[in-house]
């Protein structure tokens, strides 16, 4: 039993000891709803933070979890998966997110749900989360990444998001599809339209510039991983 006891313990303090991601995120001016609209938004957040846990299992080390009214937390394993993570975010929910990455370490065992969880990580979350509310800032802002790194990574995502703002539905779509790995033919045949229509439109919607953006992302975060 001592041994077991023994062996329990190391491997908290391997877990906590280790640098993770932690995110805070909020729907942005979610008091100003009516009643209704409000009902519905915290419904349909209940559905997404359901879908990141399923799509993220692998890489996700303490659920994502609805904290104080319209925030939420999770902790990452794997920083990488952040550019996905913040397009799954937006296209999922029909609400603005504010969301605020820090990374660091934790003092504190890990739970299965992002819920008293305490540490540098989550203190450099925090500190991003409060940064985004007091600057109006959209697309993810970062901190505990390196001072050079959350400024990077930070102009990039703001340009990711200024990017997704000025899209088209319709462009949206297509680049959603042209994400996971579609090619322009088999989008042309979903839409029932030509190859030539649909590589129009990837062009108008800017995927090349859309998909470096992405790419520039995880290059940086790879530096922490």
């Amino acid at each position: 039993m001592e041994v077991q006891f023994a062996r329990m313990k190391t491997r908290t303090a391997r877990i906590v000891k280790r640098q993770y991601v932690a995110l805070i995120g909020d729907i942005v001016k979610s008091r100003g709803l009516s009643p209704a609209r409000r009902r519905a938004a915290q419904k349909q957040f209940t559905v997404l933070m359901k879908h990141l846990n399923r799509k993220y299992a692998k890489n996700v080390l303490a659920k994502f979890v609805i904290t104080l009214g319209d925030e939420f937390q999770a902790i990452l394993s794997d920083p990488i998966i952040i550019s996905d993570l913040i397009w799954d975010i937006q296209k999922e929910f029909p609400y603005p997110v504010r969301l605020g990455f820090g990374y660091g370490i934790l003092t504190t065992a890990v739970p299965d749900y992002a819920i008293n969880v305490d540490g540098p990580a989550l203190h450099s979350a925090r500190a991003a989360m409060e940064r985004a509310r007091k600057g109006k800032i959209l697309g993810g802002v970062f901190v505990g990444f390196g001072e050079s790194l959350d400024g990077v990574l930070g102009g990039i995502a703001r340009l990711l998001e200024f990017h997704r703002q000025t899209r088209s539905e319709q462009q949206l779509k297509i680049i959603d599809l042209l994400r996971v790995g579609k090619t322009q033919l088999e989008i042309a045949k979903q839409f029932r339209v030509t190859k030539q229509a649909i590589s129009g439109q990837a062009r108008a919607a800017g995927w090349d510039a859309y998909r470096e953006g992405e790419g520039a992302m995880r290059l940086v975060l790879e530096q922490v991983a």
